[in-house]
Protein backbone atom coordinates (compact mmCIF):
# COMPACT_ATOMS: atom_id res chain seq x y z
CA UNK A 1 0.00 0.00 0.00
CA UNK A 2 1.22 3.50 -0.83
CA UNK A 3 2.11 5.79 2.08
CA UNK A 4 2.07 9.57 1.87
CA UNK A 5 3.60 12.14 4.18
CA UNK A 6 1.32 14.80 5.64
CA UNK A 7 3.34 18.01 5.61
CA UNK A 8 1.16 19.53 8.37
CA UNK A 9 1.50 16.64 10.82
CA UNK A 10 4.82 15.21 9.59
CA UNK A 11 3.35 11.70 9.58
CA UNK A 12 3.24 8.87 7.06
CA UNK A 13 -0.34 7.90 6.22
CA UNK A 14 -1.73 5.08 4.12
CA UNK A 15 -3.22 6.53 0.93
CA UNK A 16 -6.61 5.04 1.80
CA UNK A 17 -6.62 6.90 5.15
CA UNK A 18 -5.94 10.38 3.72
CA UNK A 19 -9.59 11.57 3.68
CA UNK A 20 -10.05 10.61 7.33
CA UNK A 21 -6.72 12.13 8.33
CA UNK A 22 -7.48 15.45 6.61
CA UNK A 23 -10.87 15.56 8.37
CA UNK A 24 -9.35 14.85 11.79
CA UNK A 25 -9.24 17.46 14.52
CA UNK A 26 -5.48 17.08 15.00
CA UNK A 27 -4.76 17.83 11.35
CA UNK A 28 -7.24 20.73 11.31
CA UNK A 29 -5.60 22.37 14.34
CA UNK A 30 -2.10 22.00 12.90
CA UNK A 31 -3.32 23.44 9.58
CA UNK A 32 -4.88 26.47 11.32
CA UNK A 33 -1.67 27.08 13.29
CA UNK A 34 0.39 26.92 10.08
CA UNK A 35 -2.00 29.33 8.34
CA UNK A 36 -1.86 31.71 11.32
CA UNK A 37 1.96 31.62 11.33
CA UNK A 38 2.03 32.30 7.59
CA UNK A 39 -0.37 35.23 8.02
CA UNK A 40 1.82 36.67 10.77
CA UNK A 41 4.92 36.31 8.63
CA UNK A 42 3.25 38.19 5.77
CA UNK A 43 1.47 40.86 7.81
CA UNK A 44 3.48 41.18 11.01
CA UNK A 45 6.20 43.64 10.06
CA UNK A 46 3.89 45.94 8.10
CA UNK A 47 1.89 46.70 11.24
CA UNK A 48 4.64 46.94 13.88
CA UNK A 49 3.95 50.61 14.65
CA UNK A 50 0.24 50.50 13.90
CA UNK A 51 -2.23 51.24 16.71
CA UNK A 52 -5.35 50.07 14.88
CA UNK A 53 -7.90 47.62 16.25
CA UNK A 54 -6.86 45.07 13.59
CA UNK A 55 -3.20 45.13 14.62
CA UNK A 56 -4.12 44.83 18.32
CA UNK A 57 -6.32 41.85 17.45
CA UNK A 58 -3.51 40.18 15.50
CA UNK A 59 -1.02 40.72 18.36
CA UNK A 60 -3.43 39.21 20.91
CA UNK A 61 -4.66 36.16 18.97
CA UNK A 62 -2.15 33.93 20.76
CA UNK A 63 -3.89 34.65 24.09
CA UNK A 64 -7.09 32.87 23.03
CA UNK A 65 -7.68 29.20 22.24
CA UNK A 66 -10.57 29.38 19.80
CA UNK A 67 -9.61 26.13 18.09
CA UNK A 68 -10.33 23.76 20.96
CA UNK A 69 -13.23 25.29 22.86
CA UNK A 70 -14.35 28.43 21.09
CA UNK A 71 -13.73 30.39 24.28
CA UNK A 72 -10.99 32.64 25.55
Amino acid sequence: MERLRCNMCDELIDASEVPGHVASRTHAVKKKVAEFNEMNALVGRRYDNDVSVASAWIRNLHAHDFLSSGQA
